[in-house]
């Protein structure tokens, strides 16, 4: 029982430490650019929603009543209001998104243990999401989108973890709200997880102690928008003035409409990286590369060793996935496709079960691949100034 303990506790110590530590050495600095959620969060410490100081070419700003404001839900600056008060303007967004993300593969890795996933198998799909997916270059990044975007995977992997054990109502009503009011992509999963709620428990209270949580979740964000604009139901996107290809485009189908999901599709699931005739011979696209390209680990999920379960995994992939599909862009500035890493801790899940109770050699071969391609895209990263 002690040694059980005691792997319990080092295991997601070491996969945090191992994690951190190559993102560090790797991108020594991060990009010091466009750092919305830290004026965000100096904002708050002194009682403002609206924005000071922010430099004049940060775009995804609203100018409002003579004041700037900032579109983000507020959870990413909140997250960084500690740090901000320490360090004021100059604190570095990167290294903290980078923080998180290694906490959040911690988490995961902890949560698949509580899904009786072996231990080679966790540590496997562990690397995969540090590693094996877009999610270290959006680390590298570190600018608001991606940040933004490192909450949300920290997010996820502690509903994996919740998952997992208890899936005490409030606590997953709670991390869900911390993830929609991060990116309102997360909102849609909010029925698909009561659904979730009321299979483990059986029980009204339990749901209506979730929903409850949520429709708290939904009234700060209210109250929210109120501060900013006079309205609670004006999220600030509609006031934003945006540049010239996405102006075209919402202008012609509006922010969500069934006409981009060819453009959605055609990056996730068919978008090459250009061939160069030098190291590292490949260069992304900035609208992002598809899935099985970054990612060709996930490959292993059409030969599974055992069935993963589709059912209540898929459907909350799928509610969180459709829905962008219909979105104006697909992401832009980015290695891989990006919206995918609102959901790609549940896939990784999947892929767990898949491997059954070890990884193969072709396995591992996939996972080097992959990292390999995100280790490419860490360098265009730093090479392209992104």
């Amino acid at each position: 029982m002690r040694d059980t303990v005691s792997r319990r506790i080092w295991e997601p110590l070491a996969v945090f430490a191992i994690t951190l530590s190559l993102y560090v050495a790797i991108t020594p600095r991060t990009n010091p650019a466009y750092r919305h959620f830290v004026y965000m969060a100096d904002a708050f410490l002194q009682g403002r929603v609206d924005l000071q100081g922010l430099p004049d070419y940060y775009h995804d700003v609203i100018s409002f009543n003579g004041r700037i404001y900032a579109p983000f839900p507020p959870v990413p600056a909140v997250i960084l209001m500690p740090a901000v008060a320490v360090g004021g303007e100059g604190t570095d967004q990167g290294r903290i998104g980078q923080v998180l993300t290694a906490l959040a593969v911690a988490i995961f890795v902890a949560g698949l243990r509580r899904w009786s996933i072996p231990g080679p198998v966790r540590l496997f799909c562990g690397a995969a999401l540090a590693f094996g997916s877009v999610l270290w270059p959006a680390a590298a990044i570190g600018t608001s989108w991606f940040f933004a975007q490192e909450v949300v995977v920290l997010a996820t992997a502690v509903l994996v973890w919740e998952l997992g054990g208890e899936a005490r109502p409030v606590a997953l009503g709670a991390t869900l709200a911390a993830a929609w009011l991060t990116r309102l992509s997360m909102l849609p999963a909010v029925p698909v997880l009561a659904v979730w709620v009321w299979a483990r428990h059986r029980r009204i209270q339990a749901v209506a102690a979730y929903l409850a949580v949520s429709a708290a979740g939904l009234a700060a964000y209210m109250l929210y928008n109120l501060l900013r604009f006079g309205d609670p139901l004006q999220t600030g996107y509609r006031l934003l003035t945006l540049a010239a290809v996405n102006a075209e485009a919402v202008a012609a189908g509006g922010f969500f409409n069934a006409r981009y999901i060819p453009d959605h599709l055609y990056a996730m699931l068919f978008r090459a990286p250009e061939l160069i005739p030098h190291l590292p011979f490949l260069r992304p696209s900035p609208w992002g590369m598809a899935l099985l390209f970054t990612s060709p680990v996930i490959l292993r999920l059409a030969f599974p060793a055992r069935r993963p379960p589709w059912l209540p995994w898929g459907a909350l992939i799928l509610s969180i996935a459709l829905p962008m599909l219909t979105f104006f862009s697909v992401g832009w500035v980015q290695f891989g496709y990006r919206y995918s890493l609102d959901w790609w801790a549940f896939l990784l899940v999947l892929l767990a079960f898949a491997l059954g109770e070890r990884p193969r050699g072709v396995d591992y071969g996939l996972l080097a691949l992959s990292v390999a391609m995100n280790a490419v895209g860490v360098y265009w990263v730093r090479a392209l100034g992104w």
